[in-house]
């Protein structure tokens, strides 16, 4: 459905014609639009909330109100006609405790809607819905699904207990393009996987795309950027292939710590069993050194 160029992902030499919005830069360069931002809520909130008609962007620094509290500075940050609150994150890297982090934001929001001093009976209504939409380049642990919502729930029934909340953590890596029945959904996952890898877009997807995805395939094009502005974007695309090699190292680095642990318990074992110091060396390929201190 949509070709696009095979360039090495740690490249970092402009090569495609549309922005990775999976870059700092191209994240919120092309998606600071009222237009294309309600076009790809709408998407990934089809079902869950009504039709999102107008957004307006909010100050994404929140700093702390004393010296012990940490501040906090959001990707993007907007106020939806219905006066929800939601936030968009661009997550590249994988984190520790990163569900911990996302709850921290939501709640730091939840916060900032209550004013200090609030007597609750004096409230003539509950405030507004917070939602947090987290974009995973790199899959964590326990999220495995496309789209994984969650919410604060009954744990005896499963109903929703409190509605004021919600997260959506979208995993791109598990995201795969289906040829039949693609939805508005489908192109925007599509869009913040291969977007900056695209030399073309098929013109099917002309046909399918809304007034919002048509306005980000026109904003993203690299050839309309200023001088300035595709210096900072090549200078944020070798960040995200920075973070992506440190991953790829410490993968790496972590299989090669597991495979010589695994041979120092092996080589352990053999030794308390009275095996012969060089068979053990020439099955573990654990120094002789190392296994005469073990």
């Amino acid at each position: 459905m949509i070709r696009h160029s095979t360039n090495k992902k740690n490249s970092t030499k402009i090569m495609a014609k549309f922005i990775d919005l999976r870059c700092d830069f191209g994240f919120k360069y092309c998606m600071s639009d009222p237009i294309i931002m309600m076009s790809f809520l709408n998407a990934i909130l089809d079902g869950d909330e009504e039709t999102i008609t107008d957004v307006s962007f909010e100050n994404v620094e929140m700093p702390r109100e004393t010296e012990d509290q940490r501040g906090v500075i959001f990707d993007l940050l907007c106020t939806t006609d219905k006066g929800d609150t939601i936030l968009i994150e661009m997550q590249n890297s994988c984190q520790k405790f990163f569900k911990t982090r996302a709850n921290y934001y939501v709640y730091k929001l939840l916060d900032s809607k209550i004013g200090k001093g609030l007597v609750w009976k004096d409230m003539k209504e509950d405030i507004s819905k917070i939602i947090g939409i987290f974009i995973m380049g790199e899959t964590m642990a326990g999220i495995d699904s496309v789209i994984t919502r969650t919410a604060e729930c009954d744990l005896d029934t499963g109903e929703l207990f409190w509605d004021r909340h919600r997260k959506y953590f979208v995993n791109l890596q598990k995201f795969k393009l289906d040829g039949s029945d693609i939805t508005m959904k489908d192109l925007w996952l599509y869009s913040f996987k291969n977007l900056g890898n695209m030399e073309n877009i098929d013109p099917s997807v002309y046909e399918k795309a809304d007034e919002g995805l048509l306005k980000l395939i026109e904003r993203a094009k690299v050839g309309a950027l200023s001088k300035k502005e595709y210096a900072m974007y090549e200078a944020s695309l070798k960040r995200l292939a920075d973070e992506i090699d440190m991953e790829e190292h410490g993968f790496e680095r972590g299989v090669e710590e597991g495979k010589h642990n695994e041979s120092l318990r092996i080589a352990t074992d053999m030794k308390k069993k009275g095996f012969d110091f060089a068979l053990i060396h020439e099955l573990t390929n654990v120094s002789l050194d190392v296994i005469e201190r073990l």
